[in-house]
């Protein structure tokens, strides 16, 4: 018997971009020969469905046992394959008892079949391609269900390798009419499907998934032909919007999965989509049947994007160009295990090794492997085997409109005693320069806030040895004013909501001092994407908070009292007011400034402006703010709205400066008379800050008035 493979010469029509047609043409011509090695048959073959016929484009083994040919398309293809497809003759046939119900489908040709295995090759929508078939003349009684499942799992890989996106047909006229109405409409819907924990079921993200109602139907190739006709972006952008409108609608505790392209991340006006939603719960799953051209471009837009607290995932990794290059280079939160190496998992060894492969990968990385399409319990055991934690599918649960309920997953996997091994950071030799060398503070610290690693530079902006941090927590060395912002946010990375953060805080050092550093802290995963341990960069921002801060006194200031002015006063009365409890102020006139000005000149006024001031101050003390209003005026702002402790701390002003002359810078000495207006602001009362100055002004006025009168009797 000769056994050999040969191929169609016409080719088969699986891709058209460059170098593949002849990996994957290889690859069926591998899988027709297993089936026919696994069978023990004398043929095996790969027919394909093109223009209404059935075309032989692979046969395997002695063809001329069986009188095939590809000339001879028309013969066994016509009869007995395209029956089987129909249903109307059964896929396994394997003894003369049966034979004789294949014969009488073949009678296109001369040979009697004493066994055969047929099995219709599908695509994504359940449409037939073609056929893989094996048949000898002789009988063979060893065919059994399995070498029936064997040639069906077959048939999905080669029904995998011909669906490539390449393969989806141009869109017609019409068809683009209609999609150009459909994104300028958004006449489309968004459903949503839950990820769920393999072991314990429980959901804590979902999936937004667009549905259309127009040819082609299926998502991807809607997209595809929007992408043909210039609207891929627009119609991309279009679905982020409507789903992430629809995020306060959800669940709380859930995040939310959007898929986009990196051409849609590029374009994105993230900004604005942000702007409303909390980003924390924001996951983009990254689809692309296309290489990155510039991924610094994309990694600079994704930036933005995780600046904010969105996650990071890689879809349909494992197929098309979401190879682990593509992973490495956009370090996702997030690895989706393409349902093509799901499928079958449980049943095929190489599919297993591969998804062990990947998981063993993203674990390195840190990142949360999902696996797509789980449809069997098998494959859900299979997946939870390989240390895969997540899982999505029609199996475990089926996307669901915004307002149903999104329940935990009725099935579960087995827990298995597997703890893969992770990339000890620790342990690599370039983190070890990195820390010993670095000109900025860094550190390595444990769940608790223990220092399990501390550089130089770290510890001399502290202040403490290595010995000393080793003893301590970030906690105890942390501000008590910044300590609660930050264990916030560490909280979320504990609790897998966020990979990262930054925040400005104050530390304490080692003799009491507060210095201010810019911290950055990445968490590092172990396996099953639990934190192990956090690395934190300190950036030492004490100078600039200084500057910041004396920039900020010069701004509330005024120059030459030293007092606070009266951009100062008014944010304080603002403060005041909006806390409802009540205040009181003084409204301050110096009598007869004008005079002094006009006899000593403008400097003796300014000395003796200072000089009032000065004293304000110290007779104030700690009883209120005391600002310079402007000119010769002056506000006491207190925190207390009694009347009666408003008039002592008048009458403690104003007799402090009768009895106190003021020396001018000229020898004269002058005194000095203060006329103060007082006005509270009850807790409940309507007043406004103005109608409360006002009432202290007129008050300031009625005094000297009635003063005046006085004298003048």
């Amino acid at each position: 018997m000769r056994s050999d493979t040969r191929m169609h010469d016409e080719g088969l029509g699986i891709s058209t971009t460059a170098g593949r047609t002849e990996y994957s043409a290889e690859s069926l011509q591998a899988l027709v020969h297993l089936v026919r090695a696994r069978l023990g048959q004398d043929v095996a073959w790969f027919s394909a469905v093109r223009d209404g016929a059935q075309v032989f484009e692979i046969i395997d083994g002695n063809a001329e046992a069986l009188g095939l040919d590809y000339d001879a398309r028309q013969t066994l293809t016509a009869a007995c394959c395209r029956q089987v497809i129909e249903g109307q003759l059964p896929k396994l046939v394997q003894c003369p008892a049966v034979s004789s119900e294949a014969d009488a489908g073949c009678r296109a040709h001369t040979v009697a079949l004493g066994a055969y295995v047929a099995v219709p090759i599908l695509d994504h929508d359940g449409r037939v391609q073609g056929t893989l078939s094996a048949a000898s003349r002789q009988p063979r009684p060893r065919l059994s269900d399995i070498d029936l499942r064997l040639t069906r799992q077959v048939a999905d890989l080669i029904g995998t390798l011909l669906g490539c996106p390449d393969s989806i047909h141009p869109a017609s006229a019409d068809e683009r009419a209609v999609i150009r109405e459909m994104v300028a409409r958004g006449d489309f819907e968004v459903v949503f499907q839950s990820v769920h924990h393999v072991t314990s079921g429980a959901v804590d993200k979902i999936e937004a998934l667009a549905r259309f109602a127009c040819p082609p139907f299926r998502p991807d190739a809607v997209i595809a032909q929007a992408t043909q006709i210039g609207l891929g972006v627009e119609l991309e952008l279009a679905i982020l919007r409507r789903a992430l409108a629809m995020l306060p609608q959800l669940p709380d505790d859930l995040a939310l999965a959007v898929n986009i392209s990196p051409s849609a991340v590029l374009v994105a006006p993230w900004p604005e989509l942000l702007a409303d939603v909390d980003p924390a719960r924001i996951v983009l799953e990254l689809t692309e049947h296309d290489a990155v051209e510039d991924y610094d471009a994309l990694d600079e837009a994704l930036h933005v994007c995780r600046q904010r607290g969105v996650r990071i995932a890689v879809d349909d990794v494992g197929a098309g160009f979401s190879t682990f290059s593509h992973v490495l280079e956009l370090s996702p939160d997030f690895v989706k295990l393409d349902q093509s190496i799901t499928r079958h998992i449980d049943v095929d060894d190489a599919r297993r090794r591969l998804a062990h492969a990947i998981t063993e990968f993203a674990e390195q990385l840190g990142a949360t492997v999902i696996a797509e399409g789980v449809e069997t319990q098998g494959e859900l055991d299979a997946a939870a085997a390989v240390g895969i934690t997540a899982a999505q599918g029609y199996y475990l649960s089926r996307p669901r409109p915004v307002t149903a309920q999104f329940p935990t997953a009725a099935a579960t996997a087995e827990v298995t005693d597997r703890v893969p091994t992770g990339l000890d950071v620790l342990a690599d030799r370039r983190f070890e320069l990195a820390l010993a060398h670095s000109p900025i503070g860094m550190a390595v610290v444990g769940p608790d806030g223990t220092f399990m690693r501390t550089n130089r530079a770290l510890r001399t902006m502290l202040g403490y040895s290595k010995r000393e941090l080793e003893a301590l927590t970030f906690q105890e060395i942390t501000h008590p004013d910044d300590l609660d912002a930050d264990l916030a946010l560490l909280t979320e990375c504990l609790q897998g909501r966020r990979r990262s953060y930054r925040i400005d805080k104050r530390y304490i050092t080692a003799n009491g001092r507060t210095v201010w550093g810019a911290l950055t802290v990445v968490s590092v995963h172990a396996p099953r994407d639990r934190p192990q341990y956090f690395v934190s960069q300190i950036v030492d921002m004490t100078a600039e908070r200084i500057r910041e801060a004396d920039l900020t006194r010069q701004a509330a200031t005024d120059p030459l009292t030293g007092l606070a002015n009266r951009h100062a006063g008014w944010r304080r009365l603002e403060e005041l007011d909006a806390s409802s409890a009540g205040y009181g102020v003084l409204f301050c006139d110096i009598e007869r400034f004008k005079a002094v000005n006009d006899r000593h000149g403008h400097r003796a006024g300014d000395h003796l402006l200072i000089a009032v001031a000065n004293c304000l101050r110290t007779a104030t003390a700690d009883a209120g703010l005391v600002v310079r209003w402007g000119g010769d005026e002056f506000l006491v702002i207190t925190h207390s709205g009694d009347e009666s402790e408003l008039a002592r701390l008048a009458d403690r002003l104003t007799g402090q400066l009768h009895n106190t002359p003021v020396m001018l810078d000229n020898g004269v000495e002058v005194p000095v008379r203060l006329t103060v207006g007082s006005a509270v602001h009850r807790p409940g009362d309507s007043s406004s800050i103005d109608v409360v100055l006002d009432h202290a002004d007129h008050a300031m006025y009625d005094k000297r008035r009635h003063r005046s009168g006085t004298a003048r009797s």
